[in-house]
């Protein structure tokens, strides 16, 4: 028998649920430290504090992953800031909108990566053409349309819109004709960049824009905080029921869309309670590529199969899905009784590390400058360990704590075991046995 999930979940405070993790504020600041922080560590030929118009740009940060992923190394000539893509008296209150006529150029490198990508999810991809400046009137008239449907989506859900709106950095609108079966898309190598076929009404703007806002918003959760863990990789694959045969989803790709699926959901719901979608269906009806209409069912099939993934979500991932379906995901893993390997056991750090606060009370980046670099977030309470790690042995470190959360040692200890085995798990420090094992 099919589990009914709890009734409500397109009237859920979708901004709420978001905020329970991390704020709007605070989430832009951490992953700009992220980037930032990136940057030093990949030996920039050039390295300098970054300002907003390059650590938000999309090609900026598609070449920054890129160097951590170890493909390339990083050179200050690629760190491309958004004022050279689109310019800055055109768009709309809240989207920067590709317009330079040197924007096709500027974004070629990144065009193989998102072909590929989009390619393997069956979108029909070629080599895309954004609209810019130098199409006239067709750019123009796209340009009316994402306006409109800004307009649209922030009469409907103003709430959502305000929320998932600026993890948007920049917009490419493709000429159709370009664009094969793509509708939209938030291609994962170019983060914060959303591609839209050139428009026909303002409601398929306003559905793409709270589809790949809410990518774009759990594409910046996920570079943060904790959706995935170290068990993530080894979670079997998801086959929707909707696509072809034999296609499956990685966890992280069934999170996402089980994510955009509710916001959609939210949005068609108070599209029929505000009325508009009547009137919008009687001027300009919802292409048969719209999602709005199974939304609701398709999120419903992704959230019964995320609720058995609980062992391969991370703790955010856990709150964010029982914010999002009402029911928190099945973890089923023993953590045993491991307290008392804290006495006998001393844990190494492989130095060098570098630790960066960046004005979250609990959320501090840590850095090891291999090649690549390696970056790590860890919570206050961590980093002071890692810290510590680097000068103390386990019994003084105990002591420490102890002192610090005002709790026996025995208790410090219990709880230092727990951080040491994640912060063990993530590679961070290696367990070194203390006991003498030769009689």
């Amino acid at each position: 028998m099919t589990k009914q999930l709890p009734d409500g979940a397109a009237t859920r405070d979708i901004p709420t649920v978001h905020a329970a993790i991390a704020s709007p504020r605070a989430l832009q600041r951490e992953r700009r430290a992220l980037y930032q922080f990136a940057t030093e560590l990949l030996g920039c030929d050039r390295p300098q504090i970054l300002d907003t118009d390059i650590i938000d740009s999309p090609l900026a940060r598609h070449y920054i992953g890129d160097a951590l992923a170890g493909h390339t190394d990083l050179l200050h000539s690629t760190l491309v800031g958004i004022d050279a893509i689109a310019a800055p008296t055109i768009g709309t209150q809240d989207l920067r909108v590709a317009s330079q006529p040197q924007a096709n150029i500027l974004l070629a490198p990144a065009w193989k990566t998102i072909e590929a990508q989009l390619g393997r999810q069956g979108a029909g991809f070629g080599p895309p053409q954004l609209l810019t400046e130098a199409d006239g009137e067709r750019f123009t008239t796209a340009l009316e349309l994402l306006h409109a449907g800004v307009a649209l989506a922030r009469s409907v859900s103003p709430g959502l819109t305000d929320d998932l709106l600026p993890h948007i950095a920049l917009v490419g609108i493709i000429d159709p004709q370009r664009a094969g079966r793509l509708v939209s898309a938030s291609p994962r190598a170019v983060p914060g960049l959303v591609l839209l076929k050139s428009p026909r009404s303002s409601i398929e703007v306003a559905e793409a824009l709270i589809h790949e806002g809410a990518h774009q918003k759990l594409f910046d959760l996920a570079l943060t905080h904790d959706l995935l863990n170290a068990n993530s990789d080894r979670c079997p694959p998801f086959h929707p029921p909707w696509t072809l045969p034999g296609r499956l989803w990685p966890l992280e790709q069934s999170l996402a869309a089980c994510h955009a699926y509710v916001c959609l959901d939210r949005f068609s719901n108070n599209l029929k309670l505000g009325g508009e979608l009547n009137i919008i269906e009687s001027t300009h009806p919802l292409d048969r590529e719209s999602l709005l209409p199974v939304a609701r069912e398709r999120s419903e099939i992704l959230g019964r199969w995320l609720l058995e993934q609980g062992d391969h979500l991370g703790i955010d991932a856990h709150r964010l899905v029982e914010g999002l379906i009402g029911r928190r995901p099945r973890n089923s893993s023993a953590t045993g009784d491991i307290t008392s390997r804290a006495a006998t056991t001393d844990y190494l750090i492989d130095p060098p590390l570098e630790v960066r606060r960046c004005g979250s009370p609990d959320r501090v980046l840590v850095g090891r400058p291999s090649r690549p670099p390696q970056l790590y977030w860890v919570s206050n309470d961590a980093a002071a360990l890692l810290e510590l790690l680097g000068h103390e042995p386990i019994s003084g470190i105990i002591h420490a704590f102890a002192d610090r959360w005002q709790v026996p040692q025995c208790d410090a200890a219990s709880r230092l075991t727990g951080m040491l085995s994640d912060l063990s798990v993530s590679g961070l420090v290696r367990r070194h046995s203390a006991r003498n094992d030769s009689g």
